[in-house]
């Protein structure tokens, strides 16, 4: 875009639509979410006459509602902010500095890159959801709106430093340091494929498929119908216990095959060509194979590092090392999301991988501190309680008429007590915290092991938590809170600590916090 059409845009009192091509995208949004799920649900389980009537009614006013959204949308480019105005009834206009904007994420599917345009994303640090999605805008916009955005965001940067404002924390991302050639990290597709399976995601949405499939009759008679046309499927009341098990076996292992194959696509489809890369004072990620996604980081903005691992990573000697920034997007359905600074990466990357990006983090020198032995047997108080609960359930159904439970159900809540022991044990074994001058660390989990590290000059609030029980056994809890916490995740959270030295931490975080500038 030359500057005379951006000076016709910024200047033009209506503002400036999106691209021409935006209806079309915006109907193929809504079907996609809207129409296709209504029109499923209705015709799988509505059994109205009047069922066609209801959706062609609901399907013409839905696309009729989107395609009027595409009508009384408008932006400004102006030159220190962009407005944005957009509603039919309910009129929503937002002005946004570019100085705020701290994430610009864009995303582009295999027909918008037909059309030469994309998905544009503004964060500022107000957090929850984006301050504008632009859903299809031309690719000469986007990179105005970057460039703008860097600029202005370069020169709060240099003011900074020009007045010595100790906010910007230059000793950790000089905004013109020297970037290498190569990315901090990337992902070839043999390893974006095994990330796949160590995330299992096709456990959920195979969970949701089999869910559907079972409410559904009519889809299943249909389905096993066809499925007869190949395969004669044989009366299981007839046959005997081995030819039983032979297809229980291949059933399952078809089933496991098939959930594999749906994480890996998953996998694929959202992390293939995974490249991050540092840019100055920020972070640029790229990755997606239908639709690629580019968003940016900046460093001052990320709040915590968390590091997971399950038994899967363990076998394939890999971590997951996601982060949450202030301002962030934090849910799907949000918009953009970018959590992930290394989806998978080999354990003996990890440390030189963080120390990159955050020269404090270092790993190999953390002195982790366990919390109280005595704390085991408190859990497994809990463990047995829980077991308690469900066994009165189980006594309940057993008390049903029409249901007789086997004896082993009931030997395996019995197993289940030697299981609240070990997990006990090995919860105080595995759940430390580290604390100095600049960061604090948290790490807990038996079976699924998660690190949290958070920089002291992120800290909001220090909360010191104490239940009954607490109270009782003299123990507290520790809690952390940043601009960027979602208290649904691992987070800082340090249970079952001696009262005192919860005290005595939450006065150490907080003389460090009166030291120290808030940058958040």
């Amino acid at each position: 875009m030359t500057d005379a059409s951006e000076a016709e845009m910024s200047s033009n009192d209506n503002g400036t639509r999106l691209h021409k091509s935006s209806p079309l995208f915006i109907l193929i949004h809504v079907v996609i979410k809207s129409i296709i799920p209504l029109a499923f649900g209705v015709f799988t389980y509505g059994t109205s006459k009047y069922s066609n009537i209801l959706v062609i009614a609901a399907t013409v006013f839905i696309a009729s509602f989107a395609l009027l959204q595409y009508w009384f949308y408008h932006y400004w480019i102006k030159e220190e902010k962009i407005e944005i105005k957009e509603g039919i009834f309910f009129k929503n206009n937002r002005k946004v500095p570019y100085t705020r904007i701290q994430n610009v994420n864009v995303s582009q599917n295999p027909l918008q890159r037909i059309f030469k345009v994309a998905t544009l994303q503004l964060e500022s640090a107000s957090g929850g959801k984006p301050e504008a999605v632009m859903r299809v805008v031309d690719l000469g916009v986007v990179e105005r709106i970057k460039h703008k955005v860097k600029q202005a965001n370069a020169l709060v940067s240099a003011s900074s430093v020009e007045t010595g404002d100790p906010g910007i924390e230059n000793s950790d991302t000089d905004a013109d340091a020297v970037v290498g050639d190569k990315p901090l990290h990337t992902m070839s597709t043999f390893e974006v494929i095994k990330y796949g399976i160590i995330s299992q995601k096709g456990m959920f949405y195979g969970a949701i498929i089999f869910g559907f499939l079972a409410q559904n009759q009519v889809l299943m008679s249909a389905a096993y119908k066809y499925f007869e046309l190949f395969y004669s499927v044989p009366d299981f009341t007839k046959i005997t216990l081995a030819e039983g098990f032979v297809y229980v076996l291949v059933i399952g292992l078809v089933m496991f095959v098939f959930l594999q194959l749906m994480s890996i696509l998953w996998s694929l489809m959202k992390f293939y060509d995974f490249k991050i890369e540092k840019q100055g004072d920020r972070l640029q990620a790229h990755m997606g194979l239908l639709s690629k996604v580019a968003a940016t980081i900046p460093l001052k903005k990320i709040q915590l590092y968390r590091l997971s691992e399950n038994p899967l990573h363990k076998f394939f000697k890999a971590r997951t090392i996601t982060i949450e920034t202030a301002g962030g997007v934090n849910t799907d359905n949000s918009g953009i999301v970018m959590r992930w600074l290394a989806p998978s990466i080999n354990t003996n990357k990890v440390r030189s991988f963080i120390h990159e990006i955050e020269p404090k983090i270092k790993l190999g020198s953390v002195d982790w501190q366990l919390i109280p032995y005595r704390a085991w047997k408190r859990v497994l108080k809990r463990s047995l309680f829980t077991l308690a609960f469900f066994s009165a359930i189980l006594i309940g159904v057993a008390s049903l008429p029409q249901i007789t439970l086997k004896a082993y159900a009931w030997a395996i809540m019995v197993a289940m007590i030697p299981v609240c022991y070990f997990y006990s044990k090995n919860y105080v074994k595995k759940t430390a915290y580290y604390i100095n001058d600049d960061i604090i660390c948290f790490k807990s989990g038996v079976w699924f092991g998660k690190q949290s590290f958070v920089k002291i000059s992120k800290i909001q609030t220090v909360e010191i938590l104490e239940s009954p029980w607490d109270r009782r056994n003299k123990m507290a809890t520790l809690e952390i809170d940043t601009a960027g916490s979602n208290p649904l995740l691992h987070h800082v959270r340090i249970p079952y600590l001696e009262l005192a030295d919860a005290y005595e931490l939450q006065a150490f975080i907080q003389n460090r916090l009166d030291e120290t500038e808030f940058n958040w």
